[in-house]
Order: structure tokens, then sequence, then C-alpha cells
């Protein structure tokens, strides 16, 4: 028993002692905590510190203030390799017209290929409206429950799914005719917006972007005009942020993966908008790719020039491809 007791003395001793150990742990690592957050929130007030980049920004007052926050390797301004590969895939090319622009959005490094041909916008034009539309929900005018009424004219079906499960008189949130028109380049949703909007509110976006040249009468545009409107979204310069990250957000849930998105690995966000008039021949794309620390904007335009619809397609899906995997290539490899 004489034993028994002086082993339960020395085990009670020995967890008394590692009790006081790990409580002067714990007080050590709350401490340094507390210390850590103090230091953290004073930098936040403080014009230098080593949390606070404040005195390396005013170190190079000429110098953009981005740069503290994009590393030398990712500023990108050297493109002539990826250029002189895509006028050679351009002036080979007898069977299509095709123009692109390429711009990396950290320093606005870009390549113009074919840079005055004009292109029948086809659906690309769904995205200036619902920049437009969205204007009018961040100026408290709509609502994004707010409903608008399917007309009989409204009913489009080249493209699109609406026009064969709504009736006239159906009601849509603004939300998902915005979103049909992105997301599935629905030609009713877009109609349906776009006829309850007025020319001074369209204007209003070509004013505030000073996109004058975008669409000429014949609503065609250039490659690298159409490439501003995605930009004025990456910058939220147009509108604000919420705004601008909502339509980018559907942009990137668009299902279409026939022509840019072929050269873009699976998981890289990629924000776009296609458009194809298969009379015309005309098949565009243009978007943004989330290359980590290097975003690129791509636009490509393609006129097929063959007699054969199938093979007119054809090969403009193969061409965006190439020069798809080609730019994202390029990203990477820099």
């Amino acid at each position: 028993m004489g034993n028994n007791g002086e082993q339960i003395n020395s085990l009670q001793q020995k967890i008394r002692s590692q009790r006081t150990a790990v409580i002067s742990l714990s007080v050590v690592v709350v401490a340094l905590l507390v210390v850590n957050i103090l230091q953290f929130m004073e930098c936040r007030v403080a014009t230098s510190c080593k949390y606070n980049t404040k005195d390396e920004i005013a170190k190079y007052p000429l110098i953009d203030p981005a740069r503290e926050y994009i590393a030398q390797e990712d500023a990108v301004t050297n493109l002539q390799s990826l250029r002189d590969y895509l006028w050679k895939v351009a002036g080979e090319e007898k069977d299509v017209d095709v123009s692109i622009y390429y711009e990396f959005l950290n320093t606005g490094a870009n390549i113009s290929i074919n840079p005055d041909m004009r292109y029948y916008s086809a659906s690309l034009a769904k995205l200036p409206v619902a920049m437009v539309v969205m204007k009018k929900v961040e100026a408290g005018e709509w609502l994004m429950d707010n409903e608008l009424v399917l007309f009989q004219e409204d009913l489009d079906a080249d493209s699109g799914e609406l026009y064969r499960h709504a009736p006239v008189g159906t009601r849509f949130t603004i939300e998902e005719l915005v979103k049909a028109a992105l997301e599935e380049s629905d030609n009713t949703a877009h109609k349906i917006l776009l006829r309850n909007l007025t020319l001074d509110e369209i204007n209003g976006l070509i004013d505030s972007v000073g996109l004058y040249d975008l669409f000429d009468d014949n609503q065609e545009v250039t490659a690298k005009e159409y490439s501003r409107i995605l930009r004025a979204l990456y910058t939220a310069s147009y509108l604000r942020r919420e705004f601008s990250q909502q339509l980018l957000e559907w942009l990137t849930q668009v299902e279409f993966q026939g022509f840019l998105a072929q050269g873009i690995p699976e998981g890289v966000p990629f924000a776009r908008k296609y458009g194809q008039h298969v009379v015309r021949y005309i098949y565009v794309e243009s978007g943004i790719v989330y290359y980590p620390k290097r975003p690129y904007t791509l636009t490509v335009m393609i006129k097929g020039k063959l007699t054969d619809a199938a093979e007119n397609a054809k090969k403009a899906r193969e061409l965006m491809a190439e020069i798809s995997r080609e730019a994202y290539n390029y990203a990477q490899g820099i």
C-alpha cells in the first residue's frame, strides 16, 4: 500500500509539472499572437513597417503603384516571338480572314494582327447590352429580381432555348435574362433586354468607355476595340466592382467549348463571350484568361472563305484552338 501511495504521489507530481509546462507554453503563444496582431494593426496606419507597402510605394513616386504587387517576372512586355508566330499563322491562312488581339492585363503589352479588319459582331453584342443593364441595376433604376415580359417580337430561334419553352407573356427576372444572354447566348433573352433599354443608355456605355468605333453601321467590330469591353470589366472602370465581378462570373460559366476554350487547360478561369453567324461564315470569341499572376485578353475573329458551311466552321474551330493554345503556352512559358 505504501508503494502504491508513493507511486500515486509521483504520478500526481508529474501531472502537475506537465500542466505547468502546457500553461506556460500557452501563455507564450498567446503573447506572441497578441504582439503580432498589435504590430499588424499598427502597420495599417503607420507610414513605415514591414507589413506595409506605403513606404515602398513612396520611394518610387513616378512608378505605377501596382508594381508593388506584381513580381518583375510577371510584368510581361516582350511578346515578339508570339507576335511573329501569329503573323505567320495569319499570313499562311488562305481559307479564312483572321484578326487577333492579345494583351497582358498587368502591363498592357499587346499584339494586333490585322487590326483594321472588321467582322460582324454576332452574339458579341450581348455583352455590352448586359453591361448597360447592370448599370441600371447599379444606379438603382432596376433590381435583379424585377421582371420583364416576353413579347412576340422577342422570340428568336437562332440561339438559345427560351423561345422553345416560354409562351408570349412569360415574365423573367433581370437576373434570369442576363444569365441566359451571357451563359447560353440566348437571343430571345437578349432581345427582351435590348427592347427595354434606350439608345441614350446604350450610348452612355460608348461615352464612358470611349468606344466610339466599337460598332459601325453594319454592326461590325474590330478585335482590338472589342477587347476594351473586357478590360473595362476587369478594371471595374465602367461598373463598380461587385457588378463587374458578377458579369465576369457569369461569363466564366459559359459551357460552349468549341472555340478558344479548346486551348486552355481545365480549371483555369476563362471569362468569355463567343458568337457565330453561319450564313456569313463568321466565328468570333473574346475573353479573359486568368492565368495566375499573368491574366490576358484574347480576341479572335474569323471569316470563312470556303463555299461549304461545315468546312468553314471546322477550319474556324481548328484555328481558334491553335491560336489559343499558343497564347496560353506563351503566358505559361515566360
